[in-house]
């Protein structure tokens, strides 16, 4: 209504000053005043300006990536989609909404930030009373079907943003860290506090009539006194950390010369058994095959003895005993009897001596077998 009566304003204005242009020129022209013709040329002028005016503001384009929400009267009448819409000039009002994602953040200097709206970091404690300060980004849209609803309760895309993203996302993300613990959000394990948060936006987004679609914890920043605690404590723990490592490096290398000496011993005692066992089999077969070989010169040697034995008789036995004698005559002392040597030989000189066929004698099989070679006579 303020816009119709703007333009009616102005419509006026340009009508008077129409009307004045007229009366200075019949004045100076020294003509009588032609008041009807000034009266149709001021409302020709109003009528122009508030028809050209009325057409401009009957049409309305909506761009993509956004909906208009169309009031008249206070009244919501209906929404427009993007494209070209025509509405009642002067009286229908269109309040436009970006139903693209729409960034919120909050930073340490929120002028250096890109996001749609810009705020400061959240200032809040952890569970053991730890002052932090959390710097985190909401990405949200607002649903084009629950825009009327959106302009009813809540008002223009500003207003939606200072309502509910921004009071809605520093009460959850204050209140939501204070139950955990400094070390869980200095060691960045900050996953389960961000899902959490980003869970009960979600809902309190949902009821509002938008949508989510992103929120992360940027960075959670600690004070320089706790910093330094936590660098001393870690610097401790790793200290800690290094001597239990010496003391299980200390462990293993004296289990490792244990086993070492252990498999020393072991192959030493198995290289003794091998080496004895070895003896014993060495000693086992000399002895089989010096009781072999004894056997194979006891053999030879009965053999030979069985061919010796075979080839004597009495005639070789007398010539034997002729060849072997030294040509003294031993005194036989008999019976009263002086025996004389040449009594011995007599029957073996009266007779004819046939010498019997020597023996072939065996070679022995084996090394250390010795033959016994019969005597010719």
């Amino acid at each position: 209504m303020s816009r119709a009566m703007s333009f009616l304003f102005m419509a006026v204005f340009l009508g008077v000053f129409i009307t004045v242009v007229l009366v200075s020129l019949q004045q100076r022209q020294k003509k009588p005043i032609n008041i009807r013709l000034i009266m149709s040329a001021f409302l020709g002028v109003v009528l122009l300006v508030l028809g050209l005016t009325a057409f401009a503001d009957s049409v309305v384009q909506i761009e993509a990536g956004t909906v208009g929400v169309v009031k008249r009267f206070g009244d919501i009448v209906g929404v427009f989609n993007p494209g070209l819409h025509f509405k009642t000039p002067f009286i229908d009002e269109v309040v436009i909404y970006r139903t693209q994602e729409i960034i919120y953040e909050t930073s340490e200097n929120p002028q250096t930030s890109n996001a749609d709206y810009r705020d400061f970091e959240v200032d809040t404690a952890t569970s053991d009373g730890q002052q932090i300060r959390a710097r985190y980004t909401v990405r949200f849209r607002i649903r084009p079907e629950r825009a009327p609803d959106i302009l009813r309760n809540l008002g223009t895309e500003q207003e939606v943003v200072e309502r509910v993203v921004k009071a809605a996302s520093r009460v959850v993300v204050r209140n939501t860290l204070k139950k955990y613990p400094a070390s869980d959000l200095y060691s960045g394990n900050v996953e389960l506090a961000q899902e959490e948060i980003a869970e009960k936006l979600r809902n309190e987004f949902e009821r509002a009539g938008l949508e989510l679609t992103f929120f992360g914890l940027r960075s959670i920043q600690f004070t320089d006194e706790y910093k330094a605690a936590v660098e001393r404590k870690q610097i401790e723990a790793e200290n800690i950390i290094t001597k239990k490592n010496l003391a299980e490096q200390a462990k293993f290398d004296k289990e490792r010369l244990i086993i070492e000496a252990e498999a020393e011993a072991e192959r030493q005692r198995l290289e003794r058994i091998g080496i004895a066992q070895g003896e014993a089999e060495a000693r086992r077969l000399q002895a089989e095959a010096e009781a072999q070989a004894i056997l194979i010169q006891a053999q030879a040697q009965a053999e030979a003895n069985r061919l010796i034995a075979e080839s004597l008789s009495e005639a070789v036995i007398a010539w034997q005993s002729v060849q072997a004698w030294n040509g003294e005559f031993p005194l036989i002392v008999g019976s009263g009897q002086f025996i004389l040597p040449s009594e011995i030989f007599t029957p073996v000189l009266t007779q004819e001596i046939t010498p019997s066929p020597q023996p072939t004698p065996t070679p022995a099989p084996e090394e250390g077998a010795n033959e016994t070679q019969p005597t010719t006579p």
